[in-house]
């Protein structure tokens, strides 16, 4: 049931009873311990009541698509998260930094956009001079642990790690075969750590999990869980596939002319399993409907999760983010299984919801918010919230557009417009980068593709638009009719304009990135074969 049904406000959580295919569990790898205590909580509404600090939990799911959850488009695909979100804030307007995980994730967890953590592709570390939300809760008095399913966020190449004192980043499953295996951790696995790590549950008592508890004392926790499961390739459980329903779609092995080989080449080469060839192509309709089997999968193990946590006495107290890193292109755009080379809808938006604990005094009451929300918005949001300490900006001189707190939005006095960001970088062309950065304020959409170019005559950097693309979401929710030549007069152009000029201009970095992109090429050569084995798997 989509979350603007007229019954919606009246819905409360119950979570049936799931189950999923097992698949092969190991070990962990554990982090540093925890410091300090933590005192009471005081809510940034001016609540006067003290309440205990909540625990923190994010489940992220990478390469989720919002109209892919049900509590957002009425799908029949989540109906665990469904139930959940009847009891949260859920936003229809969240927006990606960037449709890649390690630069979206690296957002989440900075409050900072990518042309400031400088996270830009997905083999580059975050900086050691960049703060992270874990650091700060450390710093407060939490336990803090990650369990994570993606091979792209090993702390040797995503550089996360830090302020964790349960890490635990060994992938034992692994889906396809031969040269389309990718290794990762898979939903039951990532599910059976957090109830081990939490201390509950069957897993917790069989032993079952990959980890051992890391909390044991009367302080809080944060536990950030990153199921991987709808990423490519899409090899659900025998129990979520389906079959496809509908005529053949089938997609040429060969681009057509004027495309760009890269992703047909990647999804004959890696990404289809054998099951969606068939004579002439692809059969479209196969793939799409396993991605959905993943999908399923993931919310029966994350309703595991729920069930096991209210069991448990925990969600009284226990702030829940739910989101995803980034969504999929399905085919949108002629652009096939695969997120980041474009900054249209398809890989840009993602589910976001928020459930506060019902111990916490002060908290907003559950409802869809169509204000525009970004990944970078979400530390800020809770560190005013909690009433936690701001995270501290990178030292690198003046301010940029950083996330900001959203809070007003949750307890409903922000006004909805609120521009959000979502950029791609592009291969060089002529020793230059080319980038296209997108503004979303409220239902309208502008696009623009970027290079650079030093002027002979000052020698100073040069913005040049390449091109433009004008959407109005409500009535174009697939991008398909840019409005740049017959500009609607309720359009707000200038607006929009206005604010990815601002963003733009905060970019200090665009002339390096040619520079920067053939560096990591070159670094690419010199990985061991395993690791790039493994990139090219996933699509990187």
């Amino acid at each position: 049931m989509p979350l603007n049904h007229p019954k919606w406000p009246a819905l409360r959580p119950s979570w049936s009873r799931v189950s999923g295919s097992m698949r092969q569990r190991t070990g962990t790898r554990a982090g540093r311990a925890g410091l300090g205590a933590w005192g009471v909580l005081v809510l940034a509404t001016g609540c006067a009541r003290q309440t205990p600090q909540p625990n923190l939990l994010f489940v992220v799911v990478d390469t989720l698509r919002a109209d892919c959850v049900g509590f957002l488009s009425g799908v029949d695909l989540t109906p665990q998260l469904d139930a959940f979100a009847a009891g949260a804030v859920v936003f229809d307007h969240a927006t990606t930094p960037r449709a890649k995980t390690t630069p979206a994730v690296a957002s989440l967890m900075t409050g900072l956009y990518p042309h400031d953590h400088r996270v830009r592709d997905l083999t580059t570390p975050l900086g050691s001079d960049v703060p992270v939300f874990a650091e700060l809760l450390r710093k407060a008095g939490y336990k803090t642990g990650a369990i994570l399913g993606n091979f792209v966020l090993r702390d040797e190449l995503s550089g996360l790690a830090r302020g964790f004192d349960l890490w635990v980043e060994d992938l034992p499953d692994v889906s396809g075969t031969g040269p389309n295996a990718v290794a990762f951790r898979g939903a039951l696995s990532i599910t059976d750590g957090a109830l081990q790590a939490l201390g509950i549950g069957p897993a917790a008592k069989d032993g079952a999990g990959p980890t051992r508890p890391f909390i044991g004392d009367a302080r809080p926790w944060f536990l950030w869980l990153h199921y991987v499961d709808p990423h490519g390739s899409y090899d659900p459980p025998a129990a979520q596939r389906r079959a496809p329903r509908g005529p053949q779609e089938i997609i040429p092995p060969a681009p057509r002319p004027g495309e760009g080989v890269f992703h047909r080449q990647w999804i004959a080469e890696y990404n289809v399993p054998d099951e969606a060839r068939i004579e002439g192509g692809i059969d479209a309709r196969v793939v799409r409907e396993l991605y959905r089997g993943e999908v399923r999968h993931s919310d029966l193990q994350i309703g595991r999760l729920l069930r096991e946590l209210d069991s448990a006495g925990l969600l009284e107290n226990t702030l829940v983010v739910f989101v995803s890193d980034h969504g999929e292109s399905l085919g949108e755009h002629d652009y096939w299984f695969e997120h980041g080379r474009y900054a249209y809808e398809a890989t840009c938006r993602v589910p976001l919801m928020i459930k506060f604990p019902p111990a916490m005094a002060g908290s907003p009451p559950p409802g869809l918010s169509s204000g525009d929300i970004s990944l970078a918005d979400i530390v800020p949001t809770l560190t005013e919230i909690l009433r936690l300490p701001s995270l501290p900006p990178p030292f690198r001189g003046r301010s940029r557009i950083t996330g900001k707190s959203r809070a007003a939005l949750l307890l409903g006095r922000a006004p909805r417009a609120h521009p959000v960001f979502c950029e791609k970088i592009e291969r060089t062309e002529k020793a230059r980068a080319v980038q296209s950065k997108a503004v979303r304020l409220g239902d309208w959409k502008l696009i623009r593709r970027y290079t650079h170019r030093v002027d002979p005559t000052s020698s100073e950097r040069q913005l040049l638009v390449l091109s433009e693309e004008l959407y109005d979401l409500a009535a174009d929710p697939r991008e398909e009719v840019n409005l740049v030549a017959a500009i609607p007069p309720e359009a707000p152009v200038r607006a929009l304009q206005e604010a990815l000029a601002e963003f733009s201009a905060a970019d200090e970095h665009l002339a390096e990135l040619a520079q920067i992109l053939q560096r990591k090429r070159d670094d690419l050569g010199r990985e061991d074969p395993e690791t790039l084995r493994a990139l090219r798997a996933l699509g990187y």
